[in-house]
């Protein structure tokens, strides 16, 4: 508890020098979040290139609004914001198809295998299927999806982030448990056919 209040007086403190325009401080906060900012993008997109250029985006982005920043706020919650709407941005852009198909779940595995974030769940294998087969969601609950269950924030954080009401939070999250238990299972039968 102490240490965290540390860590937010100390962001607090950053924050107010990147405010007047010290680079070296804006150096250090990127320095602090971007893999939080990669982790959060790469389950978005799934793809690492992209989620390098949204990175990217988003520290611009970061640099040009910091003013904008309300100290009251947590610096995390305002930077997912800014990091998931580059993400969508991205997907638009690049006309992400939402359709699981086998190759694609494949290549994506590959890659998070050499870049994944670092995913808590005991069988990683299982946590990069879980990872792309999130890839074939609605955009809101793959959102909601992404940091509730993926990033393990607090429902109150997810609500603040994605500006979205308790029961919209829970039921994106229930039909997007709902979607990806429904998806490992056929994954799962044809693991076992190929085998």
């Amino acid at each position: 508890q102490q240490t965290l209040k540390l860590m937010q007086q100390d962001i607090a403190k950053i924050i107010k020098e990147v405010k007047s325009g010290n680079k070296m401080a804006f150096k250090y906060l990127v320095d602090q979040h971007q893999q939080y900012a990669f982790n959060v993008a790469f389950r978005v997109l799934c793809n690492e290139e992209d989620a390098k250029d949204v990175v990217q985006e988003s520290f611009i982005k970061i640099w040009k609004k910091i003013n904008s920043f309300d100290a009251k706020l947590k610096f995390t919650t305002w930077m997912y914001k800014i990091v998931l709407n580059s993400a969508i941005d991205k997907m638009k852009s690049t006309r992400r198809i939402n359709i699981l198909n086998i190759d694609k779940l494949e290549d994506s595995l590959g890659e998070l295998e050499k870049y994944g974030p670092d995913v808590q769940i005991e069988n990683q294998e299982l946590g990069n299927m879980i990872t792309c087969i999130s890839e074939g969601l609605p955009k809101k609950q793959r959102l909601v999806f992404v940091l509730r269950d993926l990033q393990g924030l607090d429902p109150v954080e997810v609500e603040k982030i994605l500006d979205m009401s308790d029961t919209s939070v829970k039921s994106n999250l229930y039909n997007a448990r709902k979607f990806v238990r429904e998806k490992l299972a056929k994954l799962m039968i044809y693991e076992r056919r190929v085998q």
